[in-house]
């Protein structure tokens, strides 16, 4: 280990980068150029890193340099730190104050993250906040990509790439519903007698096809010989806009059950009640990098996040699943 640890204390930021612009030139001449070095220079440089972890990292053919597996794997770890690199340097410049970059789902914008920003904010912390939203595998790309600090929502565990897995630390938070819904003066609303076959005869207000929501109603359908029709409007928008559309009109759509008690919903947009359709429920959890998980304010951030969770599972009389950070 301690040998290891001294080839590594041998490189330089440059040397991460080499990765980086080999993925992205596949030439070494190429590489020298943007880093003003010859190329026996960057050959050197490539070397430096094979030694330094003790694998070859990049495979040459005369059609130019590519990365090995081992390559990308490094490759991906590299752009997470150097990516933070950045972030820091742009802190730096604007303010001394530490800024938490978070990504989530627009949905628990309405609930979650508000009630965890309350709880911060009573304790006086000297963070800034930058929230990106967004769907799961693009804001979960950003996280392994160094862009974002940590990330809270629904997580897809079927489309995180098995090599970033090991350096993810997860903490379960809570789950809700996932239900479809209508105006309260949809023909639908109220009845209990609701034949699913009928939900192909109406018209349906849903999000982009490819959302892990869209996907789980089309499957529990086709499990009930349903085909659902086109939508007679699909929304690339968050939970809020699709709800004050179904008020407004009539469609049936889904959402997370926890959305029928917001503002925008209470009281206009009710849960269809069907005998014997049920959708899988929707797990939220907080998920950051190994290296991000000991800075001061991605602890606090978790740690209010566990709070809000608990409380917020309280008030809707539903079990709260809370979990210690593990690997995944």
């Amino acid at each position: 280990m301690a040998k290891a640890s001294n080839r590594i204390d041998g490189l330089r930021l440059r040397h991460l980068r080499v990765l980086e612009l080999i993925d992205e030139h596949r030439s070494l001449r190429a590489v020298g150029q943007v880093l003003n070095r010859t190329q026996p220079a960057v050959s050197q440089m490539v070397k430096d890193l094979e030694y330094a972890f003790g694998v070859e990292l990049v495979a040459r053919s005369v059609r130019g340099v590519g990365l090995t597996p081992a390559g990308h794997v490094a490759l991906e770890r590299a752009r997470s730190g150097l990516s933070s690199l950045d972030q820091l340097a742009a802190e730096l410049k604007i303010s001394p104050s530490p800024i938490l970059r978070i990504g989530t789902n627009p949905a628990l914008i309405f609930n979650l993250l508000p009630a965890t920003l309350r709880i911060l904010d009573a304790g006086n912390n000297a963070v800034r906040y930058r929230v990106s939203a967004g769907v799961v595998g693009d804001i979960l790309r950003e996280l392994w990509d160094g862009r974002i600090d940590c990330y809270v929502g629904r997580i897809d565990w079927n489309h995180i790439p098995k090599t970033v897995m090991p350096s993810l630390r997860h903490d379960p938070l809570t789950h809700t519903d996932l239900v479809l819904a209508c105006s309260k003066n949809h023909p639908l609303a109220g009845r209990s007698d609701i034949d699913i076959a009928e939900l192909a005869d109406w018209p349906w207000l849903l999000p982009p096809a490819e959302s892990n929501n869209r996907i789980a109603l089309e499957t529990e359908l086709r499990n009930h010989g349903v085909i659902l029709p086109q939508p007679m409007l699909e929304l690339n928008a968050g939970p809020g806009s699709l709800l004050t559309l179904t008020h407004e009109m009539q469609v049936l759509t889904l959402t997370p059950r926890f959305m029928l008690e917001s503002r925008l919903a209470v009281g206009e947009v009710v849960a269809l009640n069907i005998p014997g359709f049920a959708l899988p429920e929707i797990q939220v959890g907080f998920v950051t990098l190994a290296e991000y998980e000991t800075m001061a304010s991605v602890r606090n951030f978790r740690q209010a996040l566990r709070q809000a969770a608990e409380a917020l599972t309280g008030e809707h009389g539903r079990p709260c699943q809370l979990a210690n950070s593990d690997p995944l």
